[in-house]
């Protein structure tokens, strides 16, 4: 059996609470700062990802924390399933 998912993509630049509600995230910092992703530090050019098992959906919340600077860039990429 075909399991069916789909990609969502989503890009920050300010600190904001997200739900993972998804089987697999992935963070990719790709400004100038290190971005801290509940108080793990995300340096520049660098990513943080988890994954699921079959089946398992992610139910954390995500505090993406740029430390007060202005220029933040954060790129969150789910796997949903559908």
């Amino acid at each position: 059996m075909d399991r069916k998912y789909r990609n969502e993509n989503q890009f920050y630049s300010t600190n904001q609470r997200i739900l993972g509600n998804c089987n697999a995230i992935n963070f990719v910092n790709t400004g100038t700062i290190t971005v801290y992703i509940n108080n793990f530090p995300v340096t520049t050019g660098n990513s943080l990802s988890f994954s699921g098992n079959e089946n398992e959906i992610d139910g954390t919340e995500y505090f993406i924390d740029f430390q007060g600077a202005l220029n933040g860039e954060l790129w969150v990429m789910k796997k949903i399933n559908l």
